[in-house]
């Protein structure tokens, strides 16, 4: 299959979204915007049907990214995630995975209320990789 983002042959990520016939790399994906949940079925989601946030979130001035204390979007959005316990801690896509990564499962959990289970679960939908160990 031809990939939607690079055109280049070989692409097997195929959009779950109902009717959507997007396949990419998941490379190609990752740099677009695509979700690719790592659970359950597994699926993966084009930039213009990935799971969003629904958490009602009101910012403070100008909010940091809990990890690398830098800015972060006005709004939850693909790169801008937001703890649905607390909807007070705020991460940037990237760093959350690390931290994601670093932590594993057992250990990972929002750095501000400790959530551990709604975190998680949250993060899971979100496409964030959070391996066993």
């Amino acid at each position: 299959q031809r990939c939607c983002i690079c055109r280049l042959w070989g692409a097997s990520v195929t959009c779950r979204g109902r009717r959507c016939p997007r396949i990419f790399h998941f490379p190609c994906g990752s740099e677009q915007g695509c979700v690719s949940q790592f659970f359950g079925e597994f699926k993966s989601f084009c930039w213009k049907h990935r799971p969003v946030q629904c958490v009602q979130a009101v910012q403070q001035d100008q909010t940091l990214c809990l990890i690398c204390q830098e800015a972060v979007a006005g709004q939850p959005c693909y790169d801008t995630l937001v703890c649905p316990a607390c909807a007070s801690a705020w991460f940037h896509r990237c760093c959350i995975q690390g931290q994601a990564l670093r932590s594993a499962r057992h250990h990972f959990r929002c750095p501000l209320c400790q959530d551990v289970a709604t975190f998680q679960e949250e993060m899971f939908r979100l496409g964030i990789k959070i391996p066993d160990r």
